[in-house]
């Protein structure tokens, strides 16, 4: 499978998408006018009388011998030695070094992290413990099923797509995108409920996208181990190293299966923009992405993990939230294993939604 253009999609629900499905779209950027500045009227400085210059005749005392006014002594301009001159001029020179070195060091903020080329990293274990096992029960049920995300689609009658014994899902995006970026928090802390990972990095995607630079994990060179299904996620394409997809290539192409299955499914809905895509078993569906990713602007990974907790947080809203339905399509074509996640009241709430109950 070739390399996917970038693209800009049309939203779903409340969140821009990126992502791509060829064709691919175009974004400029928008400029803001800065109104101009007041001008300031200039008036000449007030002129000096004679009697106040330097070197000139004091009042009432002009006059020279025999009666008559003398003329006015100006004082010669004073001249400094060319040594002090070679003093000043030297002087100048170290406090316009000086200035300069303390604007460099002290004032300026030094590269913006919106233009750094982004780097995988392994991923944090005490970030993946409160993704993965950390948020409980209790949160993912306050958590819901908000009404401002995009839930999953649903396609019935397919046949069923099985790898070794066991129903298969697979995923598809690229670590340049926004969208997949959000997306993978929610499938991290879902399949972590019916299986581990292994191997997986944390980055951030483009920092030329929009929004940029949202701190996310990739799963490019990561595992899945379950006892329920097999879960096949592919970044199919690697992040940017500058504006306009620069450096984009390969990371892993997909199989002739993967590539049909993802045209197929992406035909059948209609959607655009298609990654990421999601397919639990031919059955259950994302497209596009589920939750709004800007809400993850400027935190960090920490950051992110911590306001999981939290379940009236927009952040935990969007994941935790998201999880809850990722949950339920894992639930309907595992059937309905293990019964201690499937059974949860917020799995159910989420498959009677989803009409796969």
């Amino acid at each position: 499978m070739g390399v996917v253009q970038p693209g800009r999609g049309q939203r779903r629900g409340r969140g821009q998408e990126s992502g791509q499905k060829p064709p691919d779209g175009g974004g400029g950027a928008v400029r803001s006018r800065r109104p101009p500045a007041k001008s300031q009227a200039r008036g000449a400085p007030p002129a000096r009388s004679a009697s106040t210059t330097r070197g000139g005749p004091k009042p009432g005392t002009g006059k020279a011998k025999g009666g008559r006014n003398a003329p006015a002594q100006v004082g010669a301009p004073r001249r400094f030695s060319s040594a002090t001159l070679a003093f000043i001029s030297a002087g100048v020179v170290v406090v316009v070094v000086v200035a300069f070195v303390i604007v460099r060091v002290v004032g300026s903020p030094g590269p913006s992290p919106n233009n750094v080329t982004p780097t995988l990293t392994p991923a944090s274990p005490s970030v993946l413990a409160q993704v993965e096992i950390g948020i409980g029960a209790p949160v993912a049920r306050a958590a819901g099923l908000p009404s401002s995300l995009n839930p999953p689609s649903v396609y019935k009658g397919q046949p069923a797509l099985v790898s070794a014994g066991k129903p298969e899902a697979f995923y598809v995006g690229g670590e340049f995108c926004p969208v997949c970026a959000a997306e993978r928090w929610a499938i991290v802390m879902a399949f972590s409920r019916f299986g581990s990972f292994a191997g997986l990095k944390e980055t951030t995607s483009s920092p030329w996208d929009t929004p940029p630079a949202i701190h996310t994990f990739s799963f490019y060179g990561a595992s899945y181990t379950s006892k329920y299904l097999v879960f096949r996620p592919t970044e199919t394409e690697s992040n940017d190293t500058g504006p306009n997809a620069a450096g984009r290539k390969t990371l892993v192409p997909l199989t002739s299966q993967e590539s049909s299955l993802w045209t197929k499914y992406a035909s059948h809905f209609d959607v655009i923009n298609d990654l990421p895509f999601v397919d639990f078993g031919n059955k259950v569906f994302v497209i596009g992405g589920s939750y709004d990713p800007t809400i993850l602007s400027g935190l960090d990974q920490g950051q992110i993990a911590a306001k999981l907790k939290n379940a009236q947080d927009p952040v935990a809203q969007g994941i935790v939230g998201t999880a809850n339905y990722l949950t339920a399509a894992i639930c309907s074509i595992t059937g309905n294993q293990p019964a201690s996640v499937c059974s949860a009241s917020i799995v159910t709430q989420a498959s009677h939604a989803l009409g796969v109950s």
